[in-house]
């Protein structure tokens, strides 16, 4: 049946306006029976281990077909799941040029899960208002309700998803988790709103408890999204995720030799104290993480996949995070510890500084990283609490605490000099002279260089310097022998560079 459109000429001149409307018109069905049927495309993860698509392994669920937009010829042609003028697809194309201009975790593979739901694209229209409208410089998007047009598509959104939890035919839909799953993205990336994703994240999980569970979800990449931002808000807020890991997560990574000195001291904690021997399965993941980390990042291509990032970082962060036997800290220094024994303080001091150290991989990755200021603050509590023996119980691993915090706190700061005095401390009672040798210890447990360019050398140098400063203050300067300076003055350049030879041989034999 012909398909007719009709054209109205107000005035002779707008013959020529309007011929670009009728070629259009007229070449529409010509080049759609000329133009081949394209393949669906699939989008794997690294080496087949997930394949996101209709070839998941979720059982008996309708996948959810997501569609990869990745060229701006697409967009036009695209099936949206709402209707869309010109106006809003000029929308989409900002947004989808921007994904391609600046590098964030999962903005693709989210802007094609925002594809595969009316509530889901509404939500991402209304993050591409905002973020078209962000002043430049700004890090952090506005709430929806500073914009009208974004708040159109939020309520959009809001009412989508009323609705069909309303329908019983609609309210444990895959795509009503991909929606849900919208309004957390925003609230913990764009906003910072943690709180706000916490109630979202509530509602989530009932969602998907009705579906049976996480595995249950027919989408490899959803899932892994989801258990992301649980993690990532788990991080801020302190607490127990929600979820278990998804399928597919990196739990099994060959360390080589990398990992020899934890176990030699996994195995004294094991032995002499007992009240670090539900960290082992922490602590090993973690160094597995960056043994993991510092063979492959000499390689660009590997910061910005953010689906080996999540996939390699789940587990570890899953395992810190669901340590028990979290205590309150003290507002006061001088208030009684809520801590029992050097065991237990030294305990959440690896808690502690091990997700400041997982958070850092999450900024190297390009994510943001709420957390790492509050993990920061909890810290120096513990720390600058009164009557703490850091060297009691574990010094290696008190010692790698202080390391990892002192590094990501401000140079020159008060916090850092603190640390800085307490790693000093620490060295001074497990006999190490030098930052090198303190640094040793530390790599031995789990350390990344990638994570900390240019900052190590500085720590390194402030560690020495007060290494020296507390040496000169134990041992003050000898009056020399007069005689001995007479007899130095005679030495010529050739026997002081033979002097200079032998203390560059012999560092003892320059004791006099």
């Amino acid at each position: 049946m012909p398909n007719f459109e009709f054209v109205n000429v107000g005035r002779p001149g707008d013959v020529k306006k309007e011929s670009t409307r009728i070629r259009r018109h007229v070449m529409k069905d010509i080049g759609k029976a000329r133009r081949k049927p394209k393949k669906r495309s699939q989008t794997t993860v690294e080496e087949g281990i997930v394949t996101l698509g209709e070839g998941s392994e979720a059982g008996s669920a309708r996948p959810l077909a997501f569609p990869i937009p990745r060229m701006d010829g697409h967009l036009s042609t695209m099936v949206y799941p709402t209707e869309m003028d010109e106006e809003r697809l000029g929308l989409a194309r900002f947004l989808f040029a921007e994904a391609r201009a600046t590098y964030i975790p999962f903005r693709f593979p989210w802007l094609s899960m925002g594809l595969s739901d009316p509530a889901a694209w509404h939500i991402t229209m209304a993050n591409a208002v905002l973020l078209r409208n962000m002043a430049p410089g700004s890090s952090r998007k506005p709430e929806f309700n500073s914009n009208v047009e974004a708040m159109k598509w939020y309520t959009l959104s809001l009412g989508s998803i009323s609705k069909r939890l309303a329908d019983p035919s609609e309210k444990d839909s895959e795509g009503l988790v991909t929606a849900v799953a919208g309004f957390i993205c925003h609230d913990k990336t764009a906003t910072g709103n943690f709180e706000r994703s916490e109630v979202h994240f509530k509602g989530l999980k009932r969602l998907i408890e009705n579906k049976g569970g996480l595995e249950q979800l027919s989408s490899p990449l959803l899932r892994l999204i989801i258990c992301w931002h649980d993690l990532s808000g788990a991080s801020y807020r302190d607490t127990t995720p929600h979820f278990k890991l998804p399928s597919g997560s990196i739990t099994d990574i060959d360390t080589g030799n990398d990992t020899q000195y934890l176990e030699h001291l996994v195995e004294t904690w094991d032995r002499d104290v007992p009240a670090l021997r539900d960290i082992k399965s922490a602590i090993r993941a973690t160094a597995a993480i960056a043994s993991y980390i510092n063979r492959h990042s000499s390689d660009p291509k590997f910061w910005t996949d953010e689906v080996t990032a999540a996939r390699l970082l789940g587990p570890a962060l899953h395992e810190v995070l669901s340590l028990a036997g979290r205590r309150p800290l003290p507002d006061n220094p001088a208030d009684p510890p809520n801590y029992p024994d050097a065991a237990t303080i030294t305990r959440e001091a690896f808690r502690r500084a091990a997700l400041l150290f997982l958070a850092s991989f999450k900024v190297k990755f390009g994510a943001g990283s709420f957390e790492i200021g509050r993990h920061l603050d909890a810290f120096w509590q513990l720390s600058h609490m009164t009557l703490v023996d850091w060297t009691s119980c574990a010094p290696e691993l008190s010692l790698w605490a202080h390391v990892v915090v002192a590094v990501q706190e401000e140079e020159s700061g008060y916090r850092r000099a603190w640390h800085v005095r307490t790693i000093v401390g620490i060295m001074e009672a497990m006999v190490l002279t030098t930052s090198g040798q303190a640094f040793e210890v530390v790599r031995g447990i789990a350390w990344v260089d990638a994570l900390v360019e240019g900052r190590t050398h500085t720590l390194c140098e402030e560690i020495d310097g007060l290494v020296v400063g507390n040496m000169m203050q134990r041992y003050p300067s000898i009056p020399i022998d007069l005689g001995l300076e007479a007899y130095f003055e005679g030495f010529d350049d050739r026997q002081e560079s033979g002097w200079n030879n032998i203390e560059r041989n012999d560092p003892d034999s320059a004791l006099i």
